[in-house]
């Protein structure tokens, strides 16, 4: 099976001023109609016109650009890449930010940025539907103030994504109860690169799984509980992938991080939440991947260096219960065959420790130790201290 195929069968799982020439298509008067059919879709009143500007495509790339550095901080791209490396889905000297500007950039037909409450539309193709959506965003911003959501990425990933799935998935629904439309940005072209795979899962979860979440909504409460979500954002992604946890406000149990352990120091963290361990899981093809990640209660991803300047990185994930920690740890030992000796025949041997597993394997020493619902996968400089290192992180007092 190709990693093309896989991913798409895991997305399954993953389930202000006034107007210039507005569009290319028509006179400046469309945009009054195409507004009117925004807020008939979404349901919203307009409270303010919206200045959309139909541009060339580079003109929307570069807004599209802007957008990206400012919710998805430089800073926070530069510690995903690191994180992404040591877990496999980066090769050594492999940048992440192509990825990201592939993804997030190339082909996008619609933008709307809530910050500068301004739009912009692609010019030629699908401009009158591009720019409905568009409006159908910006008409959720003004009722909701959803611009609230740009500065969530710092620090807290899995909230931002969990946002941006409310609000994405909201405008996708609404544009759904008319008709399909052409989409807000041409599909990447990835290839079979683990990174490359891992970004489209994570974006297309916010389109694709956010509209099912505002469809199992509208079920439960009509246009009234779809914008209950737009109102206070779901917290976690694990909110998007299961309603009852949402319509319950189910926290994430907290994960607390030492800043020193086992002869490390702490130099930078961020959430992981269930969508992150979802989309590992579908790039490097692990089996039953919705089983070992439904459990998920919480999680955080940290950066450790000891004082030789080694690095060591950990995903630190409690559970809903045992058997859910176990269902993670069996995964485990599947996803490191997989990132790190698929081409080897069998499973890399485990080397003996005073943890439940650990491997030294394609260069890299990993560590994996579990208490009762707590669990630490470590990528260590050495055998000796991943082990040290997920053995302390799961054993605080």
């Amino acid at each position: 099976m190709s990693r093309r195929i896989a991913a798409t069968i895991c997305a399954a799982v993953l389930v202000s001023a006034a107007v210039p020439q507005v569009l290319a298509a028509g006179p400046p008067a469309q945009l009054p109609v195409l507004t009117r059919v925004a807020a008939a879709l979404s349901g919203l009143k307009p409270r303010a016109p919206v200045r959309v500007d139909v541009v060339a495509p580079a003109a929307i790339e570069r807004q599209a650009l802007r957008v990206l550095d400012r919710d998805y901080p430089r800073d926070r791209q530069a510690y995903d890449e690191r994180l992404y490396r040591a877990l496999g889905l980066l090769g050594t000297g492999e940048p992440l930010r192509p990825v990201l500007v592939a993804e997030h950039v190339r082909g996008v037909r619609s933008l709307y940025d809530p910050v500068a409450r301004r739009a912009w539309v692609r010019r030629g193709g699908t401009q009158r539907e591009a720019a409905i959506h568009a409006l159908v965003l910006a008409l959720q911003d003004q009722t909701f103030e959803t611009r609230r959501a740009s500065g969530l990425r710092r620090g807290s990933r899995d909230a931002a994504l969990a946002a941006a799935a409310a609000v994405d998935g909201a405008a996708a629904f609404a544009g759904l109860q008319r008709r399909r439309t052409a989409g807000v940005r041409s599909p990447a072209a990835h290839e079979d690169s683990r990174i490359g795979l891992f970004v489209e899962l994570q974006a297309g979860f916010t389109g694709s799984t956010g509209a099912r979440f505002a469809s199992l909504l509208h079920e439960v409460g009509t246009r009234t509980a779809v914008h209950a979500a737009l109102r206070r954002f779901p917290e976690t992604t694990e909110q998007i992938f299961h309603l009852g946890k949402f319509l319950r406000r189910e926290q994430a149990k907290p994960v607390l991080l030492p800043a020193a352990a086992a002869g490390l120091e702490l130099q930078d963290d961020d959430t992981f939440g269930e969508l992150d361990v979802r989309a590992l899981l579908a790039v490097h093809q692990v089996p039953r991947l919705d089983h070992a990640a439904e459990g998920w209660g919480g999680g955080r991803s940290a950066h450790y260096r000891d004082a030789a300047g080694r690095d060591a990185f950990a995903l630190v994930l409690d559970w809903d219960g045992d058997a859910d920690a176990a269902e993670w740890a069996e995964a485990v030992a599947t996803w490191v065959n997989e990132a790190f000796h698929a081409d080897a025949p069998g499973p890399p041997p485990a080397t003996p420790c005073a943890v439940e597993f650990c491997w030294a394997v394609d260069g890299r020493s990993v560590a994996f130790a579990r208490r009762g619902t707590e669990t630490a996968l470590v990528l260590g400089p050495s055998l000796v201290a991943a082990e040290r290192l997920a053995q302390a992180l799961v054993r605080r007092d």
